[in-house]
């Protein structure tokens, strides 16, 4: 065990770590221990860091955590209602998979899930192979964090050819907690050769208590797949949520991904994707609802090693209050990605008049024959608009409504999956009641 300062002040770590190094595998207790080491060398990123100058986390620091040990879920008629009869739902509650909760019994072909220490446990190749070769990001810090304590997680793996109807929805729950306690909800998401399938991957908290929940989620997705993955953060607006979104994509697939916040007082959200073969098509979207004082920041990277690719990416914010939004967004095209054509734009709206936004569009190209646009956009309603519906009867908090909702149904409506649009559109009227 570590003896020196450590990056967060952490109660019984070495005891829960006995625990942990009991139950591993001889390749777990050695990924844990590498992680371990990471993590007790690298300290928690400041503002010095370049991609962390927007974010403070010192307040991290100063306090006193504990991990989570409790995993039965408080009955709540909100975790009740968010669960759709029609979809596959997959439950964890504070990082363990709940198998009296999630919709195991009668899977559909070609669909496996499993708690990833049983997946662990036999040795999985492609579960190893994938998280060891997929690189640190700028969240290393918490990633680290999470491989040496994470206790469980789910693993999700559909088969080759296999084409998944219902929406697989991945619900992290944390419940019953005292406060400032640390929560690591773990994914793998293993997708064959043209297989088919829509993911929902939910992090909620229905009670009011402060907490961080460090989440990682890796996914691999093989030649020819088309895949629709959906991140919702709806995190208790007390908690600090730190996600770390690892994918791997291969020849041919296709990839349709989204990010949704509106939860949380701190979120800062990592999403890598590895373009790691020819003609890969990539769509990056996202939205984010604050107010109050809540704070998010997104950082995304798309890696272009492969030729004849094509992505889109939009993320749009509605800031409301003194709720603050940074955007990082990179494309990285590497010389050999000839005929790349990649699109990026990030917009804001600000409703407050103390909403503040810091976004950063990149794009780094070492081909000579690529498309690449990016661009940002950070404004308020247009008054001359507002006059325009008040002048046909609408009265003034209408026109906002009208004109804010329209700013959303943008974003919205480019998810294609009716369930998956249908609980964002929900989640966000609870956030927004004055304005949508």
């Amino acid at each position: 065990m570590m003896t020196q300062q450590l990056p967060l002040n952490i109660e019984g770590l070495e005891q829960y770590q006995s625990k942990l190094e009991s139950a591993s595998g001889a390749w777990l207790k050695a990924f844990r221990q590498k992680a371990f080491d990471q993590w007790s060398a690298i300290g928690m990123p400041t503002l010095k860091d370049e991609e962390w100058k927007y974010l403070s986390l010192a307040d991290l620091v100063n306090r006193r955590f504990q991990i989570a040990t409790h995993h039965k879920l408080i009955e709540d008629k909100q975790f009740e209602n968010y669960r759709d009869k029609g979809d596959i739902n997959i439950v964890l509650v504070n990082g363990v998979l709940w198998g009296e909760l999630s919709d195991l019994k009668h899977l559909p072909a070609g669909l496996t899930v499993s708690s990833l220490d049983a997946a662990l446990a036999h040795n999985n190749a492609e579960i190893q192979d994938t998280i060891t070769k997929l690189v640190p990001n700028d969240t290393k810090a918490f990633l680290w964090m999470n491989q040496a304590l994470f206790l469980d997680g789910v693993c999700v793996q559909v088969a080759k050819n296999a084409v998944i109807e219902p929406v697989v929805h991945i619900i992290h729950v944390t419940s019953g907690i005292a406060p400032e306690t640390i929560v690591f909800p773990r994914t793998f998401i293993s997708v064959g050769e043209a297989a088919q399938v829509n993911i929902l991957e939910s992090h909620i908290c229905f009670e009011p208590v402060s907490y961080l929940s460090n989440a990682v989620t890796d996914m691999r997705i093989a030649s020819n797949a088309v895949v629709a993955y959906c991140k919702a953060q709806a995190e208790a607006h007390q908690a600090v949520h730190v996600g770390t979104t690892r994918i791997w994509q291969e020849k041919g697939s296709s990839l349709d991904s989204f990010s949704f916040n509106h939860g949380g007082l701190l979120t800062r959200n990592n999403l890598s994707i590895l373009i790691k073969g020819e003609g890969t098509h990539t769509i990056m979207n996202g939205l984010y609802g604050l107010n109050g004082n809540q704070q998010v920041d997104n950082h995304t990277l798309l890696d272009i090693q492969h030729p004849n690719c094509t992505s889109y990416q939009l993320y749009k914010g509605l800031l409301n209050d003194k709720s603050r939004a940074i955007f990082n967004g990179k494309i990285y095209v590497h010389a050999v990605a000839q005929k790349t054509n990649a699109y990026q734009l990030n917009k804001h709206l600000l409703l407050g008049k103390e909403a503040r936004v810091d976004t950063k569009p990149q794009l780094e190209i070492f081909a000579d024959d690529v498309k690449c646009t990016h661009g940002a956009t950070i404004g308020q309603l247009s008054q001359e608009e507002i006059f325009y519906l008040q002048s046909r009867c609408i009265t003034q908090q209408m026109a906002i409504q009208l004109l804010s909702k329209g700013f959303i149904d943008d974003i919205i409506n480019t998810i294609k999956n009716d369930s998956i649009r249908g609980k964002l559109s929900r989640l966000l009227l609870k956030r927004f009641p004055e304005v949508l």
